[in-house]
């Protein structure tokens, strides 16, 4: 007996696809749409790795540093810098597993070059309930960068901003938990008779950086590193006594494209970008290196081809 032929409805794709001659080919070519779900795919892809995933994918840097004027009693000192927080807009899973990592390698101090908030509702909760996970044996520094200082828009950037009540805010904040704020001022750390003289430079932008009342008590022959937010802000301190000095600001560029590079660096002196950099010997003959940090947060949540980062620094004495 012969089988029966179950009648089952055909979709014939060809002709439903007859009024659409770009699909009819995609169809007919299997190479062509191969490309085309590739490029959907990697242009997915590409939109969610800079958005998503980069700007958590954050490096633990670590640095040797000889300053020449170190005492021995300071050789192995680590300092951890953090920087450009941005609390408010950067995830605070994120923020609160970096501070973690930094505070279980026990620096013997912190200090925060600017930036610790992003300007937006809940900024300030947000913030306070990361201060009390720092801590270091020597305590931790703060410096304000531009986004502490004011409701930021470029319509308060300068003098205006000073009058602005978002830091004053903050200033309280970090008094609570202990966090010592150095404005155009400078804190010693002690070892017998031996001094560390670290320098935090009030904000640029504003109009408030000073360099001869922040190096007012500091000798000429001193070991010093200097807190500075803007790495534009070297020229205002290039003859004063510093060896180390630290920056945050630039985000190392943020969003980095091939050929192209970073697209948006707000600064003057774009050179100084990322990373090392050794500047001619001031007035005294003393050598001066900085190190613009990457940071850890961002204003807007997208970074490309920048990891975000924290620091520590070992300081040695130059041989």
């Amino acid at each position: 007996m012969a089988r029966k032929k179950r009648n089952t409805p055909q979709f014939d794709v060809e002709k439903s696809l007859r009024d659409r001659r770009l699909e009819q080919v995609i169809f007919r070519h299997g190479t062509l749409a191969v490309v085309i779900k590739s490029i959907g795919f990697y242009g997915l892809s590409a939109l969610i790795w800079p958005r998503f995933i980069a700007p958590k994918r954050w490096k633990l840097t670590r640095f040797d540093v000889a300053m020449r004027y170190l005492s021995a009693a300071f050789d192995g000192y680590k300092i951890a810098q953090l920087t450009d927080l941005h609390t408010g807009s950067t995830d605070q899973n994120y923020l609160r597993r970096v501070i973690d990592a930094v505070v279980a390698d026990q620096p013997n101090i912190i200090v925060i070059t600017g930036d610790l908030i992003e300007y937006r509702a809940g900024s300030l909760e947000k913030l306070e309930a990361l201060l009390p996970m720092l801590h270091a044996a020597d305590g931790v520094l703060a410096i304000f960068g531009n986004h502490d200082y004011h409701e930021y828009s470029w319509r308060h950037v300068g003098p205006r901003s000073a009058h602005r009540t978002i830091h004053k805010r903050l200033r309280k904040l970090l008094d609570k938990h202990h966090i010592k704020l150095l404005r155009n001022t400078q804190h010693t750390i002690e070892r017998g008779t031996s001094k560390l003289y670290i320098v935090g430079m009030d904000e640029l932008w504003t109009g408030n950086a000073d360099g001869q009342a922040a190096f007012s008590a500091v000798p000429q022959h001193a070991a010093c590193v200097c807190l500075q937010h803007n790495p534009d802000g070297f020229e205002i301190l290039r003859d004063y006594p510093w060896q180390l000095m630290l920056c945050g600001h630039t985000h190392g560029g943020q969003v980095r494209l091939p050929l192209v590079g970073s697209l948006f660096v707000p600064m003057k002196h774009r050179q100084y970008i990322r990373g090392w950099y050794k500047l001619l010997p001031d007035s005294h003959g003393a050598e001066k290196q900085m190190y613009v940090s990457s940071g850890l947060g961002q204003s807007v949540p997208i970074r490309l081809r920048v990891a975000p980062e924290a620091s520590i620094f070992t300081l040695r004495v130059k041989v």
